[in-house]
């Protein structure tokens, strides 16, 4: 992904995950099937992502902990599914790629990304840092049986010094605008402010969940 932000100290998660879509069946009936051997599910959600009046699963799954080193980073995983008429589960995206891993981050407070369904629409989000925090929260849809990156919302802060940037992208319409917050020189207190607004467009060509790498944001 680019986002081409910068000013974050802390350091990028090692790309490489070990998980791979075919570890997980393409139909099962209990979502208990979808947890390969060695991870473990974190966490599940359910909520309507098609429009058929019918619970899908996500899956966030993590690694299980090694014994002889249980601070040791892991990777996670997200599985979408869909609750089929006959009661079969069916597997319409998974990824390795599209979560933040435990450890990752020397200075990450945050337990797990953050999983939403709000009327068909997927929300994963992820915070890093603490002096400097990186805010992101992308969004996806089922769309012609695959699940599609639709928007994304990046919030870059420094809690040091009033220096905030907020970025939004409309994956479907092209449109993004970028809002960068300062505190006014001009001002000793540091109560004013100073914003400055750019648009842009960027492509809308379909991404998908499994072409979504967090690894690649620039922390």
């Amino acid at each position: 992904m680019l986002i081409g932000l910068a000013g974050l100290s802390t350091p990028a998660p090692e790309p490489g995950p070990v998980f791979k879509p075919e570890m997980v069946p393409a139909t099962a009936v209990r979502t208990a099937a979808f947890v390969p051997t060695g991870w473990l599910l974190e966490k599940q959600i359910n909520g309507d992502l098609n429009g058929d009046n019918r619970p899908d699963p996500v899956l966030m799954l993590v690694e299980r902990p090694s014994a002889s080193a249980p601070e040791a980073r892991r990777e996670r995983a997200l599985v979408v599914l869909l609750n089929e008429p006959s009661g079969q589960l069916r597997r319409v995206a998974a990824s390795g790629t599209a979560l933040y891993c435990t450890g990752c981050f020397n200075s990450d407070r945050t337990a797990a990304p953050d999983l939403t369904i709000t009327k068909g629409t997927l929300s994963v989000r992820h915070l890093s840092g603490v002096a400097q925090t990186l805010d992101v929260t992308q969004r996806y849809r089922f769309e012609a049986g695959r699940v599609r990156l639709v928007g994304e919302s990046v919030m870059q802060s420094s809690r040091l010094k009033l220096d905030t940037t907020y970025k939004r992208t409309d994956y479907l319409t092209g449109q993004q605008q970028t809002e960068h917050i300062t505190a006014d020189p001009a001002d000793p207190n540091g109560a004013k402010q100073l914003v400055t607004r750019k648009d842009a467009k960027v492509p809308t060509a379909p991404r998908f969940l499994e072409d979504v790498n967090v690894a690649s944001l620039n922390l």
